[in-house]
């Protein structure tokens, strides 16, 4: 052999083993990338709550074992009750999924999805609230019980005193209630629009005489001699609170927030089967982050103000169906009517329809 083809084959060689690198080189870079694309749904899913006392009931999740049970890690994040659907209608950049009331979320859904089209959704129930009311630190505001709220006068009496209340909230719709029953408007009302914690602010300190109070405002209340002289079942009222996200971050999560909403009944389950012995984890999260310090019969009290189901088969049941203790579609008829009449949307907002967890495979909302 010459030196031409001696030549010739060394380029051949050369050629050859280019494309052998180049080759295991793009296999390499494909196989990371892979990687990377499996690993990316791996990702937690970033839940909000509120540190109250039924969504603390969510922090049992990794003790009982459920993200290895279901297949999903969670990252649960602490903020406060009224920046919870603002931060999930961010579409997964603060947070992929949320806890928000029936009421507040039918009040701002238009707003909220006035941009583009990529709603956020009210997708499945997780509690129904029947113990906000009113306290008051003032002797002269009396007591709205069974028997007063059918005394127009005295209606009306309760009705003149600076009232604080969250706009738009379980607390505004009892009175809308109590103003209707009379033949008063809200707008006649000498009511101030505040936070729950605010109101209780100024009311322990005399700016306001009463003030909207959830169960941890309520049992601040008591701890500071105040009276309860409202409350949502005397009305016959509930606020059903459950989980909202939007229907983007839905469709690609679709597996991990169905089995969130499986480990939050899971959790519920487990505290609720035995408040005195499965209570410590959510009491010692709720130390840390609540405003109210509770102690067991303090956290008892609280959840005895609401019905939570222990099981998808229970919510579906009682909440869902329409046809038991709790009926979903019933309450927001009537949210939807006290909006319309005070103006808060421009048209009825649309009921949600709850995804159907029964499936095994559940077409999106």
């Amino acid at each position: 052999m010459n030196i031409s083809n001696h030549r010739s084959l060394a380029v051949l060689l050369s050629f050859t083993l280019a494309i052998f690198l180049l080759s295991a080189c793009s296999q390499t870079i494909t196989e990371k990338s892979s990687s990377k694309t499996t690993s990316s749904e791996n990702t937690p899913l970033r839940v909000a709550i509120a540190p109250y006392q039924e969504m603390a009931l969510l922090v049992n999740e990794k003790q009982l074992g459920l993200e290895k049970k279901y297949g999903t890690r969670l990252e649960i994040l602490t903020l406060p009750w009224e920046e919870i659907p603002s931060a999930v209608a961010s579409s997964g950049q603060t947070v992929d999924v949320g806890f928000a009331s029936l009421p507040d979320y039918l009040a701002k859904v238009q707003n909220l999805n006035r941009q583009g089209d990529d709603p956020l959704l009210f997708i499945y129930p997780a509690w129904m609230f029947h113990g906000g009311g009113f306290v008051t630190f003032n002797p002269a505001v009396p007591e709205m019980n069974t028997q007063a709220i059918k005394n127009p006068n005295l209606i009306k009496k309760f009705l003149s005193f600076r009232l604080g209340i969250q706009k738009n909230s379980w607390g505004h719709m009892i009175l809308w209630t109590l103003a209707n029953s009379v033949g008063l408007k809200l707008s006649e009302l000498p009511i101030i629009d505040t936070t729950l914690n605010d109101g209780f602010l100024a009311a322990e300190n005399g700016s306001l005489d009463a003030s909207q109070a959830g169960l941890t405002q309520r049992t601040e209340a008591l701890k500071q001699h105040g009276r309860v002289v409202l409350t949502m079942d005397t009305l016959g009222l509930v606020d059903p609170g459950g989980f909202i996200c939007k229907e983007s971050v839905y469709k690609k999560r679709k597996k991990d927030i169905d089995a969130l909403i499986r480990m939050w009944f899971d959790c519920a389950n487990y505290v609720l089967s035995d408040l005195d012995h499965h209570s410590d984890t959510t009491i010692a999260y709720l130390k840390t982050n609540s405003s109210t310090k509770y102690t067991l019969a303090e956290f008892k009290r609280a959840l005895s103000q609401e019905y939570i189901p222990k099981s998808v088969a229970e919510a579906e049941r009682e909440i869902i169906s329409g046809k038991g203790r709790y009926s979903l579609s019933r309450a927001a008829a009537a949210d939807v009517a006290y909006l319309m009449d005070i103006g808060a949307t421009k048209s009825p907002p649309q009921i949600p329809k709850m995804i159907n967890l029964n499936e095994q495979n559940v077409a999106s909302p």
